[in-house]
């Protein structure tokens, strides 16, 4: 139904690498997820437009695990693509169509992703402020402008700046001059803080916040 020679190179190493993807995480499926990654990885056009929208592999992961958790399923002899990425792959071929091109690209698989917009890179890229036209427009020439991370409204732990680093829950209420603007009504010193996104926790937590070097030398305290 989908001739694998319609795929561009590009295209069909994303699928080997989204199949790769599953079977390290030790799944029976290849999910949109698994797709996802195999495009943040390449070097090609739609990975590059998905990095100036904000979306890279680290961040992307880590989304995916917020949706899945740890739950890992066994691979059971064949690793079997889901109905939603034979979705995805049939509105690929699709977008091809639309656009006269003799094969299908890494960018059409991300517009399948998006316009498909139920699996679960649907909803990290949604999550991620990726639209359709955002995404469209990075593919037009016209500069995209990164989506500020964490998003505002999103949970999030915070240190305070010296020792013993306590951590304190907040929301991100803004940005200004590159730090992350956090509101954080239970700490009775310090009721707002701005610092730099690689410094916060992103709730739920989805790995371990001890590759944080603050969170190490905290729990060395205790």
């Amino acid at each position: 139904m989908y001739p694998f020679e319609r795929f561009s190179e590009d295209a069909k190493k994303v699928l080997t690498r989204a199949q790769g993807e599953a079977e390290r995480a030790h799944h029976s499926y290849i999910g949109t997820e698994h797709l996802l990654l195999g495009l943040l990885q390449g070097d090609t056009e739609a990975a590059r437009i998905l990095v100036s929208l904000g979306v890279d592999d680290a961040r992307a992961r880590d989304q995916i695990e917020r949706v899945l958790g740890r739950n890992e399923r066994i691979v059971i002899q064949q690793i079997v693509p889901t109905s939603r990425v034979k979705k995805v792959i049939e509105i690929s071929f699709e977008a091809a169509r639309r656009e006269e091109s003799a094969m299908v690209t890494p960018e059409h698989l991300v517009i399948g992703l998006l316009e498909e917009g139920e699996g679960i890179a649907a909803h990290v890229l949604e999550e991620m402020g990726v639209t359709l036209e955002k995404f469209q427009g990075g593919r037009s020439g016209v500069p995209a402008e990164p989506t500020p991370w964490p998003p505002v409204g999103a949970r999030v732990l915070v240190h305070d700046p010296e020792p013993p680093y306590r951590l304190w829950e907040g929301a991100v209420t803004g940005y200004e001059e590159g730090a992350v603007v956090v509101s954080v009504p239970g700490h009775p010193g310090a009721p707002e803080a701005r610092v730099a996104a690689a410094e916060l926790h992103v709730l739920p937590v989805a790995r371990s916040t001890l590759d944080c070097a603050r969170c190490r030398y905290a729990e060395s305290r205790n």
